[in-house]
């Protein structure tokens, strides 16, 4: 396919261990993880040292390389430490959020991962924790605080934390096809995919991402996305591993404290997402006094980002918008450049990827014809996880990844829609049946469709459709609430209508179109 890279391009791979002894050699004070909502920072030098500290701890308590591991409900800087101390060792991360998926399927999640160990924040409730094989163990914070720290059954963040004193000594011999992660994704299906990566999937999207944003040494990004989400890891874990910048993080975003993380922190390089970039146009924040000076780029990915928005962010902030495209199961197939984009387009495609344009009969799409965008090449994700725990493949043939899209005669890609019907909502992606399922637990309902509608703010919104059964009268803002006791607050429906039927084709499939000119003349009536 066009657009394919070599697989082993320079710099050659070098685990973690590797390269932090490196970066603490090179520069041991220089700033290496900043905690932006704590003012806590680890220099280079704290970190090589912590890490390996950590590996021992994590070999302690029975993990080796090969063992998964599962960081349950954490987010910021502990995290990440945690994440470098487990690839130390030769592990596998597995992050998951507990209180995202639910307890009934986070139970299924861990039966399928199978882990040597669960890491759990001191302070958290292990109740949350469906039963498992994997072991329990609490770790405290960075830097170490309460005094609860000091138990021997919690992991502790400091350099000293081993009895031993001694240098980190025992061999791990690590390459690109280990396993370096098992992550959840939302998927098109209710229940949550587990995708499989090594690090040859990490390596070649790292290199990516420095390519794609051109990034170096002295570059200062931030990153307030979730570290579950596979895009943050390769857009801003890898680079900050493979080149020894610093990386400024916060467990989420916040428009009020945006321009003060950006110029406390001299941030060169934001990641972001529609929704961000739409709250920053909605409500925008006081870059009077040169706050966000130091910002070179943002990025846009995980959603489809409006052309119009993208042109009134770079009007009002002054800040060039780098829009990416790529997925859980490939990572990085597209992106702008700061020395060549176009407005409206995800760039052109990545150099790790091979890269096509397909029609339905499965030949190479010319300028300016849409067809279905088809990858391969070796850093795409080994495989997904199986309830048997076997792994069912992905990399090895050509994926294809429903998106439809075109290319320009200059190589510069537009993707204009999916061929399911996935909502993504603020970079979450929400499979209709999820909702449809909890209003249909409703005694009321006998019918009911979810759909994706325009969002100024959120890029997607999703509405639903009832039908009430015969002699029941059904009130929208009581289905709301039935939903809001079975849904996470990122699935919730933005509003309900109840209809007396719903548009079917005669082989009794869901009319989707016409349900979304049913609620644009509803949305755009007068006095609506």
């Amino acid at each position: 396919m066009p657009g394919t890279g070599h697989p082993l391009a320079d710099p050659s791979f070098q685990g973690v261990g590797a390269l932090l002894d490196a970066h603490r050699r090179r520069a041991p004070d220089k700033a290496a993880i900043v905690d932006v909502e704590r003012h806590a920072t680890v220099s280079f030098g704290e970190l090589a040292t912590v890490v390996d500290a950590l590996g021992r701890q994590l070999r302690r308590h029975g993990a080796r390389k090969g063992s998964r591991i599962v960081l349950a409900s954490t987010e910021g800087l502990e995290k990440l430490l945690l994440w470098l101390g487990i690839w130390r060792i030769g592990a596998v991360a597995c992050p998951l959020d507990i209180a995202f998926v639910g307890p009934d399927v986070a139970g299924k999640l861990l039966d399928m991962l199978d882990p040597s160990l669960i890491l759990l924040p001191l302070e958290a409730d292990a109740s949350v924790v469906p039963r498992t094989n994997g072991r329990l163990v609490r770790f405290g914070t960075w830097p170490a605080g309460s005094a609860n720290e000091n138990r021997e059954d919690v992991i502790r963040f400091t350099a000293d934390s081993d009895e031993s004193g001694t240098s980190f000594s025992f061999d791990v011999d690590i390459d690109l096809t280990d396993i370096a992660s098992m992550c959840c994704t939302s998927g098109t299906t209710g229940m949550p995919k587990v995708v499989v990566y090594d690090h040859a999937c990490y390596w070649l999207n790292g290199l990516d991402s420095v390519d794609l944003l051109d990034l170096n040494t002295a570059d200062r990004a931030l990153e307030y996305r979730s570290f579950d989400w596979y895009s943050a890891q390769i857009l801003s874990l890898m680079p900050f591993l493979q080149l020894g910048s610093t990386l400024c993080v916060a467990r989420r975003f916040s428009r009020s404290q945006f321009a003060g993380w950006i110029g406390d922190n001299r941030v060169t390089v934001c990641a972001g997402v529609p929704t961000v970039l739409n709250m920053l146009l909605d409500s925008p924040v006081d870059v009077s006094g040169g706050s966000l000076a130091s910002l070179r780029v943002m990025t846009c990915s995980t959603a489809p980002l409006s052309p119009v928005q993208w042109e009134r962010f770079e009007a009002h902030y002054g800040i060039h918008v780098l829009n990416l495209y790529g997925s859980s199961e490939a990572g990085w197939m597209c992106g702008n450049r700061s020395q060549r984009r176009k407005l409206g387009t995800v760039g052109y495609p990545a150099t790790h990827i091979g890269f096509a344009i397909v029609s339905p009969e499965g030949s190479p799409c010319g300028p300016g014809q849409e067809g279905q965008v088809v990858v391969s090449g070796p850093k795409l994700a080994l495989g997904l996880l199986r309830a048997d725990r076997s792994i069912e493949p992905i990399r090895g043939t050509a994926l294809h990844t429903r998106d439809v899209a075109s290319q320009d005669d200059e190589g510069f890609v537009r993707v204009s829609g999916r061929m399911d019907d996935l909502i993504i909502r603020g970079g979450v992606k929400i499979v209709p049946q999820e909702i449809e399922d909890a209003l249909l637990t409703h005694a009321g309902v006998q019918d009911a469709v979810a759909l994706g509608v325009p969002d100024p703010i959120y890029g997607q919104e999703s509405v639903c459709f009832v039908v009430p059964h015969p002699g029941s009268m059904l009130d929208a803002r009581e289905l709301l609430t039935h939903c809001r006791a079975r849904l996470p607050r990122e699935k919730l429906p933005g509003h309900v209508y109840v209809v007396e039927s719903l548009p079917r084709s005669a082989r009794g499939k869901i009319l989707r179109d016409a349900l979304r000119r049913e609620w644009w003349t509803i949305t755009h009536a007068p006095g609506a």
